[in-house]
């Protein structure tokens, strides 16, 4: 197992209201010790650790698997119900989970567009030469009656 020198409790986590503190501190740890592979933390340890009792270290896990924090996988003993190892896996719910299904580019026909593009708006714009604002009115902008009135 990873070596443990202390525990970073993300933002997130610290303000998840569906968490108690020695729940937040446990997940924090299984986050940290599972950055590489999966986590496999006993309760034993966690006892040990936070000063609680293995039963109570137990109901932690128990709890952060109900809730949906964790993935937690039994690996028995061979030709036996005995447990060997578990492996804890967080589940990071603040994930991006968009998968991108269709690979194909949203405008395949880049040619097209700038044709219709160039058809419909070609007699739009004036040339800059072209423009004549000599008999325009400019005194009945907005912003000259504001003006008038203080």
């Amino acid at each position: 197992m990873k070596e443990f020198k202390g525990v970073w409790i993300e933002y997130r986590t610290l303000t998840d209201i569906n968490l108690n503190d020695k729940e937040k501190i446990v997940y924090s740890m299984i986050e940290y010790l599972s950055k590489e592979k999966e986590c496999t933390i006993t309760n034993m340890y966690l006892s040990e650790l936070l000063n609680i009792s293995k039963i109570q270290s137990s109901r932690i896990i128990n709890s952060l698997k109900k809730k949906g924090y964790i993935k937690v996988e039994l690996v028995y003993k061979q030709n036996s119900k005995e447990i060997a190892l578990r492996k804890i896996t967080p589940i990071c719910k603040y994930d991006n989970t968009y998968k991108q299904i269709n690979t194909k580019p949203i405008n395949t026909n880049v040619k097209e567009i700038i044709t219709n593009y160039k058809k419909y708006n070609k007699n739009t714009w004036k040339n800059k030469d072209e423009r004549d604002y000599s008999n325009f009115d400019w005194t009945s902008l907005y912003i000259n009656k504001i003006l008038e009135k203080t």
